[in-house]
Parts: structure tokens; sequence; C-alpha cells
């Protein structure tokens, strides 16, 4: 079954991390896909763990069941085409070409007694790339922590293409260790040593191994700050267009023991490219365990900040509360509330990511000024929207828009009683010290449950009215 708080179970937790939602040290706390049909989802009748969703043509997925003592695995996977070993716990498998489902099962016999899992999986249409939007534009559901160091000596690289040619002065990360739970750090978390490399050039995009420069962050546990900035004594000067990595190493003389994780982005769906703002080679997790090789970790989008000598980019969202959706149905609605700043905006479509829990009925995406008159307000057919699984929605208008500077605006999304849509933010590191060019800084999302009044910024951690989350959506040229 589908779970944001399990890991790749062939390379196990202690190896690299798991899913889930990692805000440890909180006291409160893109880019999109043309209208689908909609394929049914089936309920989980077993204990198979693969992606919530998965884009049409889409190779190298992953599903997998539980490790038993002295069992046999035989997959089969209807309307998909397996790649790999059958007999194992694990399997990979590509998608159909078309849109609709696939069915990963498999029979696990232990002890002559045999037992079939499957999971229908949702097939959607490929990202359409949109690099060019005004709003958060990332798609998350939870954090997902990838070890550096530890028992199986792992090197991460967070690949990035350059959008500037000036000197790479420094980096923010987030770091992330627990005193209660295992698997995020051990003893004093290690020293990390950070390394830019350029990239290999191949088909790969892998380091080349070669440092460009270097800084070192050591007793990262004993500083106690998740989302240190890291300057390089010597930055390098990098070319904008070029892919380069950033390649994060446990120095400390016992690393097996000293060691801490980078926490990230983590996507329960297998789409091509991964996040629709950027392509896949442009912004990935890379990691390699001690002896072996790079490997790309799938559905992991790094939380980094870039600092040139006059200019930041990268993703500086660092939390989703998924934990906390909102529902969309009757009087209950939800909004992002935001003032254009910098350059008024022309839009066409609107993307949003959100759910269909329940019924039929349209979802109405409505753009307005702050004061409520119309800009346009168009009407989404239930079918588009999946049920059961956040995806992405493209809402083209009739005419184009134009956002002004200087003007408040509200995108909102409502739906008729008896059907009921969910939405859940992600929340921008603007407190942790991540630059405002990194996550949206013009707003914050909203909901109420007495519309057309009543409207609050989420709330979280106990914590209500805040307004330090966007919800995941897109204006689209």
């Amino acid at each position: 079954m589908k779970s944001t708080g399990t890991c790749l179970l062939a390379l196990g937790c202690l190896a690299l991390g798991c899913a889930g939602s990692a805000a440890l040290d909180e006291a409160a706390p893109l880019a999109g896909r043309p209208l689908a049909l909609a394929a049914p989802v089936l309920a989980d009748t077993g204990y198979i763990t693969a992606p919530a969703l998965v884009s049409a043509g889409k190779t190298g997925i992953l599903a997998t069941v539980p490790v038993q003592a002295g069992a046999t695995y035989l997959w089969t996977c209807a309307n998909g085409t397996i790649t790999g070993p059958s007999v194992n716990a694990a399997l990979t498998f590509t998608a159909p070409a078309a849109p609709g489902l696939v069915t990963p099962a498999c029979t696990v016999t232990v002890g002559g007694v045999a037992t079939t899992y499957s999971q229908g999986i949702p097939v959607v249409p490929p990202l359409t790339p949109t690099p060019a939007f005004y709003g958060s534009g990332w798609s998350a559901d939870a954090l997902a922590n990838t070890i550096v160091g530890g028992p199986s000596g792992n090197q991460v690289s967070y690949r990035f293409q350059a959008r500037y040619s000036q000197a790479l002065e420094a980096v923010r990360v987030f770091f992330i260790w627990s005193n209660t739970k295992a698997g995020y750090a051990s003893g004093g978390g290690g020293t990390v040593r950070v390394d830019v490399m350029a990239d290999d050039g191949t088909a790969s995009h892998l380091p080349t191994g070669v440092p460009l420069a270097s800084a070192s962050y050591g007793a990262v546990i004993l500083q106690n700050n998740f989302y240190p900035r890291i300057a390089f004594p010597l930055p390098a000067v990098l070319r904008g267009g070029a892919f380069y990595h950033l390649v994060f190493t446990d120095v400390d003389p016992d690393p097996a023991n000293n060691w801490v994780s980078l926490d990230t982005l983590w996507t329960d769906a297998a789409t091509a490219p991964m996040q629709a703002v950027l392509p896949d080679a442009a912004f990935a997790v890379l990691f390699k365990p001690a002896g072996g090789a790079w490997r790309l970790r799938p559905n992991y989008t790094p939380t980094v900040e870039l600092d040139f000598t006059s200019a930041s980019q990268g993703n500086g969202y660092m939390e989703v509360w998924s934990a906390n959706p909102k529902p969309i149905s009757g009087t209950a609605a939800v909004r992002e509330a935001f003032k254009v700043s910098g350059p008024s905006r022309i839009f066409s479509r609107v993307q949003v990511r959100l759910r269909r829990l329940a019924g039929q009925g349209p979802l109405t995406v409505r753009v307005e000024e702050a004061d409520g008159t119309l800009v346009e307000e168009v009407q989404v057919a239930a079918a588009s929207v999946l049920p059961g699984v956040s995806t992405w929605i493209t809402v083209p208008f009739a005419q184009s828009h134009v956002l002004n500077s200087g003007v408040a605006y509200n995108l909102v999304l409502r739906a008729p009683a008896g059907t009921t849509y969910s939405a859940f933010p992600i929340r921008k590191g603007r407190d942790k010290g991540f630059s405002p060019t990194t996550f949206f800084p013009d707003g914050h999302a909203q909901f109420t449950s007495s519309a057309p009044t009543g409207w609050a910024g989420w709330d979280m951690w106990g914590t209500p009215n805040l307004t330090t989350s966007d919800l995941q959506f897109a204006f689209v040229p």
C-alpha cells in the first residue's frame, strides 16, 4: 500500500532515509498537467508500496512488498511492462503509453500459503513543462531525508542548472535530526564537506568528482541550526545554463556512527518530469553508497538555496502540511490571497494541485480582486480531477488577463455541497533564512468554512491563522 512514511525496501532506511513529515524543530510551523480523464482508483488490497500516480510511458517505476523469511514472490503487471526480475520482493515496471490504470500485483507464498496483493495506479499524461509561471509552482506530499555518511557511507548530490554566470558564494541547506526518532542522524552528526562539482555531460548527468570549490560544516547537531548558510572560502565562478552538483560527504573520522541527514521535498508520484517547473536534469537528488555508483533518488526535490554574487536561486519550501488538508465543498473553500509585487503578470491558464474525495460536482476556479471584483471564473468537470490522489490540473481561461502590479487578488477554489475536493499547502522558509526568490513571496494560503466570509490563514502545529504557506498553484502565460 502507498505510504508517505515508507522508504525504498531494497535499500533500507538506514542506508538512505525515509519519506515522511520531519518538522521536528517547529513551534508552529508548479508548472502543471493538462486536464486528464480520471482513472478509477482501487483500494489497497495488500502491502504493495508504489507511487500514487505515474506518467504515461514512465520507466523504472518501483513497486515493493515487505520481505518475509522463506517467502517466494511472483509479480504481474496488468497494462504495464515488467522490466526487472519478477520473483523478488521489489519490481520495476514501465507504465503504458496512454492514460488509464496500471496494476502491479504480487503473489507472496509463505509456508505453502499464497496471498496476492495488488495496487491500481492511475496513469496520467506527462507533466507539461512550464518554467515561466507566477506562483508556488512546486509539488510535494511530504518531506524525506537522505543520509550523508552512515553505515552505507552515502554521498549525496544536489544537481542543479546554474541560472547565473557568477560566483557561487554560499548555499543554504536543510539538515534534519531527531532526539526521539531513529533514522535521521547518529552521534554528533559528523562533519559534512560540501563540494561544488561540474556535471560530467553524460546522459546520466553525474558529478565529475573534481571539486571546483569546497566548504566544511562540522559538529552539525551541536551547532543546532537546521538551515545553515554554508559559505565557500574560495567561491567558484559558474557558467549560466550549465549543470553542476553540490556533493555532500561525511568526513568525520567515524562516519558510520556520526552522521546526519539532508531533508527535501518528496512527491508521491512517478511523473515525467518530476517537477514541471524544471527538467529532471536541472534539479534532482542523487546518492552514492561507498563503493557504489551514483543513482537518482526519484520523487525527491532538493530544498536548497544557491547564493550567487548578486542573485539567488533554488527551492525554499521546507515543510508540507499534507497532514492538515482543507475541504472544498459548499461553504468550505480555500484560496491563495496575494498582492502582485514587481512587474504585472499575464496569464491565460491556472494550474492547481488538489484531489477529489467524493461527488461529481464541478470544481470552480475563480480569480478575483481582493474586493471581490471578478476577473474570470471557470468550472472544471469532476472527471478532470483524480479521486483520492493529489494531482495537477490545468484550467484554461476564456481569454488572457493581467495581474496588475501592486493590486491584491484571490485565487479561490470552491465546489457545490455534496461534492468534496481537498487541498493542502507547502510552507516557505522565510523565517529560516531562505531568500524570497526561492518561494512565492506575494501571498499565502487561506481557508474558510463559511464562504464567502471567514477567511483565515492555515492552522498548523496548534497555531491558527498562519501566513507562511502557499497553495500548490501557478499562473501561466
